[in-house]
């Protein structure tokens, strides 16, 4: 087992994620990406056996360099920033993304993190396919 976590910028992770599949030999079903996403509630996980980037730009990254979008992931849920007007620009969801999680926050994503890590080591120990019908 391998972990690793990227030290540039998420939208250039995937350099150093095929630097690692390419050098260490990895099967791309044994790769495991752990990333926010704003289309889930916050809390909330999901496990995916393949599939799209969804318009994270750290996916789009790793997919890119990879050539595949077969791998598995799990998307952790940050919610969407919440803004009394209509839409909201992308300085604001950088800003978003990049700030503290609030107490409150703090509080529903604590639990969350043992999960994905239980979720991991299912991964590990059972394969995608059980930990999706597990943590899904």
């Amino acid at each position: 087992m391998l972990l690793a976590k990227p030290r540039t910028f998420v939208n250039l992770s995937g350099n150093s994620v095929a630097c690692l599949v390419h050098k260490h030999d990895i099967p791309l079903s044994d790769l495991l990406i752990i990333y926010d996403d704003l289309d889930l509630p916050l809390g909330k996980i999901r496990l995916r056996q393949n599939g799209g980037s969804g318009g994270h730009k750290g996916m789009n990254s790793i997919i890119s360099a990879l050539g595949s979008e077969d791998f598995p992931r799990i998307r952790v849920g940050i919610g969407r920033p919440q803004a009394e007007e209509q839409s909201i620009n992308e300085d604001a969801i950088v800003n978003y993304v990049l700030s503290d999680f609030s107490r409150q926050e703090e509080a529903t994503i604590k639990p969350v993190i043992i999960k994905v890590a239980e979720a991991i080591n299912y991964f590990l120990s059972q394969g995608i396919e059980a930990a999706m019908s597990k943590f899904n």
